[in-house]
């Protein structure tokens, strides 16, 4: 049968369900005959294993099992204890590591001198791309010269003086725009 029915009616016979749950029980034997037929079942197994008489175990099984227990229990503290012995190990060989490759360091660090910046070679010079370079004047001399010049006055003459900043509210409070309306 189902696993969940062999729980309520082992439950049901050793007397551990609450007698709501009692109640309930009772009601679905009533309503179905296989559930009875399991009760009465376990029921009378029951009785016949409560009529046989109580044996203690031989005491040679007693002490083997005892003396196995004990032994898998003192082999679980030497695993931990090599485990412990092992990680210390490598512990401290990773630090006498740093600390050897640290001291080395350290002294031939000491024994040379870094130059310093007194001593290097005249002065230094930027490195300049020319080909790159775009020189302003060359707009200047060209034919197109006094088209560049009139675009030029024409943008200075749209720029007002601005005579007091006044900051509105809001986000734009650090922009300032200049100009003239169209």
């Amino acid at each position: 049968m189902h696993t969940n029915n062999d729980d309520g009616c082992i439950r049901y016979l050793m007397k551990e369900m609450d007698p709501s749950e009692e109640l309930e029980f009772e009601q679905k034997m009533r309503e179905d005959e296989n559930l009875l037929i399991e009760v009465e079942s376990l029921r009378a197994t029951y009785r016949k294993l409560n009529k046989l008489p109580h044996k203690n175990p031989p005491q040679h099984l007693i002490k083997e099992i005892s003396d196995t227990a004990k032994e898998i229990q003192s082999n679980r503290q030497n695993n931990k204890k090599r485990l412990f012995t092992r990680f210390a190990g490598m512990a401290a060989a990773i630090f006498l590591t740093a600390t050897v490759s640290g001291g080395f360091y350290y002294l031939n660090s000491n024994g040379k001198e870094i130059p310093s910046a007194s001593s290097t070679q005249g002065t230094i010079n930027p490195w300049v791309d020319n080909n790159e370079v775009i020189r302003y004047t060359d707009r200047l001399e060209t034919a197109g010269a006094e088209e560049f010049n009139s675009e030029l006055n024409k943008s200075l003459g749209k720029l007002k003086l601005v005579n007091s900043v006044t900051a509105s509210g809001g986000s734009n409070s650090s922009i300032l725009l200049t100009g003239s309306p169209k």
